[in-house]
């Protein structure tokens, strides 16, 4: 469902006439970045989580665990995933207890742990993510390459990465 957000010009040069700083088109970009963010949630990730109850959080890491083979440390999949240790813990226990992941010992420190998909973990992996990358290339097939590479630079520059 698609939400009217977005104050008119007007209301907002009102609020401006009260406080300058407001600069009333950059207030109605960013809630139409807002609105664009809900409708992408909408196409891409609902799916996910509708489909395969495959949270944004969980499809993250395994999304990390995917790309490797030797494992990641907890605090470095925490630190990877933008959780906490506590949150990686919670997701780990539940994602073993699902088959999954595994904790293993690290071969080279056998007091560390890495995880690492399972079999089973891999092979929905490789179920879900074809899939995944397909709704995101028609929804950015919208968008020429070109218009695509200047919205990567505008959103890096928005967010200051």
């Amino acid at each position: 469902m698609k939400r009217a957000i977005t104050p008119t010009r007007e209301t907002l040069e009102q609020h401006a006439k009260l406080i300058p700083e407001i600069n009333p088109s950059s207030v109605i970009a960013m809630l139409r970045v807002l609105e664009a963010s809900s409708a992408i949630q909408h196409a891409v990730i609902d799916v996910l989580e509708r489909e395969y109850q495959l949270s944004e959080g969980k499809l993250c890491v395994m999304i990390i665990l995917h790309q490797t083979h030797a494992g990641v440390a907890p605090s470095k999949l925490a630190e990877l995933a933008g959780v906490t240790r506590a949150t990686i813990s919670a997701m780990i226990h539940r994602m073993t207890r699902d088959g999954l992941v595994d904790s293993l010992s690290d071969a080279t420190d056998g007091r560390a742990k890495k995880v690492c998909l399972t079999l089973k973990g891999r092979s929905f992996m490789d179920e879900v993510l074809p899939e995944h990358y397909l709704r995101i290339t028609k929804l950015m097939g919208r968008l020429s390459e070109e218009e695509q590479k200047e919205l990567i630079i505008l959103l890096k520059k928005i967010v200051g990465a």
